[in-house]
């Protein structure tokens, strides 16, 4: 006679494959991604550092912007302290290896779309030089980011929200087929915002939608239309911070409340209104002859006015100002990417052709103007306000404005080869571009070389190489001609080793890069009004990272940031908060920590204990780090803790089936902290926040 057999899974909230390259993944671990080779590929056998953000980590955490869900994400540092904020800026401030992150969605440059957490399955972190898949990027990486794609599954969830700061907001998500047969589905995603904010006079609402179409044309063929739209009648101040001194440094008076704001509520005003439509299209030919295509168009249009802080006084305490106006601002752009792959076997060795192209289309115009003069000083201890109002400006301005327009494109063709010779993968890649910003022309080209082992106990060691390339606008004099300057050129190795325990939701990964920026324009001293091309920046680091679902209901993630980013080459100098004029030689870059550190546990109490409760806590250390160019003053070393927890109802009171309970605070101890980027501009970080939700699934 035979014992009994238990069977053991993990319910998925979503149709189709949690694990796949687009899923929402398991718990805290994806074990696939698309975004370092834009096919489905196994991270174990990619050899490029990818760190993905699930959709249930987002669930816990509850992150009111993609800045606050990358907090966990090693090699990833917000250059805004107050990274809670949500705001309609399009491209989060993060930082990968010490260089600013472009963000795309689906593979595609995220110019105007919807970017709120709430319409994302997940969030993904691709480090190092990237442009062989996407064209222009910074050397530090890219964030990817994976809109929440129609259901086979009909479901349906909506939360009501709340939070300190006057928060609430509404949020709706349904999805599921259109017919009996499933070949439509489709999914409606819809949020509603209002809020305060931890700084005086400063305010944010927000109401945005997306819906999707998914049509399966036949077994082979799928085509999904996209499309999103967002208003923000109201948005917070992006210009004004505090100085640092009577933050960072303590003032005469003690420091500034956490409150304090330097702008103007007679003259701060900022909307923001966006919309997009999205295609994908898949075709498969044969088992091994794939089509895929993703095209986007999207628009923006935004207005806003606001004050900018500028010198500090310190024997009478006071900082000086100046206004900045843009209106009518107008934006547009037209992006594409379509590949075909094809799979093939040599005898022992398999080969993943992939051959695709890209194009890019953006401009912007609007008007924009300064007032350098007519601003009144503000006290640093006893601001007034209503000292400047539209009508100073318009008199000053003498109603006039400078408009201008911006234009960019971009072509691509790329190419890549994913080799298999029985445990080793190979990843060969290349790219050619052709793109213009204005009077500038450039035809960069890339690449990316990669090998891993994985074993048969999971361990896979990996080495890559990789460049990327960035446009950069100036005035370069060289052997007796005057020319626009080179692109930025960055290259990378980095050697690593990942590990993924067999039949269990788990990734582990350790990763040492030394990546360079070359061609940064410094001073041309023999003509002064020209710049030369012979700068670099350095990086260097280590990560560790850690996410596993170690158990039924015990969910890990741990990770740890060794990072070293300074000037390696270049004459440029800056003032010392004192006065003084240092080289910046050697300096380290600002608001860029030598060291971080960050952990999160959820744990699902057994059913028997405590029916469908769960419970969180996190905490994240950043190390000191130079809170100007010149190295003469730092941001101080901080923790912070951050705890919530996630109650269904329905487990323990089966009449109240579907109804959810969420809480989440961030920065439990109400810590205060500041960070600076300059003497003259610093951030105080987020308070203690508190989050939570009322909801019901079906």
């Amino acid at each position: 006679m035979l014992g009994p057999v238990r069977v053991g899974g993990t319910a998925r909230s979503t149709g189709g494959d949690a694990q796949s390259a687009y899923g929402p993944g398991v718990g805290f671990v994806a074990t696939r991604s698309a975004s370092a080779t834009r096919t489905d590929t196994p991270l174990i056998e990619t050899p490029k550092t990818v760190y993905v953000v699930t959709r249930q980590q987002m669930d816990d955490l509850q992150p009111l912007s993609i800045g606050a869900a990358l907090r966990y994400t090693p090699g990833v540092v917000s250059t805004t302290a107050n990274d809670s904020t949500p705001s309609a800026s399009l491209f989060q401030p993060v930082h990968q290896r010490g260089f600013e992150s472009y963000t795309f969605v689906d593979g595609l440059l995220n110019g105007t779309s919807v970017s709120d957490p709430f319409f994302l399955d997940r969030i993904e972190a691709l480090s190092g030089p990237s442009s062989v898949m996407y064209g222009q990027a910074n050397p530090g990486g890219l964030i990817n980011m994976t809109l929440k794609r129609p259901t086979e599954k009909a479901q349906g969830q909506a939360n009501v929200g709340f939070g300190n700061y006057g928060r609430y907001e509404g949020q709706v998500d349904f999805s599921g087929p259109l017919n009996k047969s499933g070949t439509l589905l489709y999914r409606l995603i819809g949020v509603g915002i209002t809020q305060g904010s931890q700084i005086a006079y400063n305010h944010y609402k927000r109401v945005a939608a997306q819906g999707d179409i998914e049509w399966k044309i036949d077994k082979k063929t799928d085509l999904t239309i996209i499309g999103q739209f967002s208003y923000d009648p109201e948005t917070l101040d992006p210009w004004i911070g505090v100085p640092a001194y009577g933050s960072l440094i303590k003032g005469s008076s003690g420091r500034l409340p956490v409150s304090r704001y330097y702008g103007d509520p007679s003259f701060n005003y900022n909307w923001n209104r966006e919309y997009m439509v999205e295609a994908i299209f898949h075709h498969e030919f044969t088992r091994d002859l794939q089509f895929n295509s993703t095209a986007r168009f999207d628009a923006q249009s935004n207005a806003g006015c606001g004050l900018w802080l500028n010198n500090v006084d310190r024997t009478t305490e006071t900082i000086t100002r100046s206004a900045f106006c843009n209106s009518s601002i107008k934006g547009r752009s037209s992006q594409m990417t379509a590949n075909l792959s094809y799979k093939l076997k040599t005898g022992p060795v398999s080969h993943s052709f992939l051959v695709g192209v890209d194009y890019r289309s953006q401009w912007s115009d609007g008007y924009w103007g300064f007032d350098f003069a007519t601003v009144p000083d503000a006290s640093i201890l006893h601001p007034v306000y209503g000292q400047y109002t539209f009508s100073d400006y318009n008199n000053y301005r003498q109603g006039k404005s400078t408009w201008a327009k911006y234009a960019y494109w971009q072509d691509g063709i790329y190419f890549q080869d994913q080799i298999k010779w029985r445990r080793f993968y190979v990843n060969l890649s290349g790219r050619q571009d052709w793109n213009g910003y204005g009077d500038l022309f450039n035809r960069p080209f890339t690449w990316n070389a990669g090998i891993n082992y994985v074993s048969s106990i999971g361990l896979a060691p990996y080495f890559n190489y990789a460049k990327s390339f960035m446009p950069q606008i100036g005035k370069v004099y060289s052997n007796g001609s005057v020319r626009q300057p080179d692109p930025l050129n960055g290259h990378q190795w980095e050697v690593g080793l990942k590990y993924q325990i067999p039949n269990t939701q788990s990734l582990f990964t350790a990763a040492y890069y030394d990546l360079a920026e070359n061609n940064v324009l410094v001073n041309n001293p023999e003509f002064p009004q020209y710049s030369r091309e012979v700068g670099q920046v350095r990086s260097k680091g280590v990560e560790l990272s850690a996410h596993a679902n170690l158990a039924q209901g015990l969910d890990l993630i741990v990770n740890y940031t060794w990072n070293r980013v300074y000037n390696a080459r270049t004459n440029l100098t800056d003032q010392t908060i004192g006065g003084e004029t240092v080289s910046l030689m050697g300096k380290r870059l600002a608001q860029q920590p030598t060291s971080a550190a960050s952990g999160f546990l959820d744990y699902r109490f057994p059913r028997a204990l405590a029916p469908g409760l769960s419970v969180n806590f996190g905490v994240r250390y950043q190390g000191q780090s130079w809170a100007d160019q010149a190295n003469s003053f730092r941001n101080p070393s901080y923790v912070l803790f951050d705890t919530g927890f996630n109650w269904e109802v329905g487990q323990l009171f089966k009449s109240t089936k579907g109804l959810n309970i969420r809480l989440s605070m961030t920065n439990l101890a109400n810590k205060t902290y500041v960070q600076c980027s300059s003497s003259n501009l610093c951030f105080y970080g987020d308070k203690r926040i508190a989050y939570g939700t009322v909801g019901y699934r079906f």
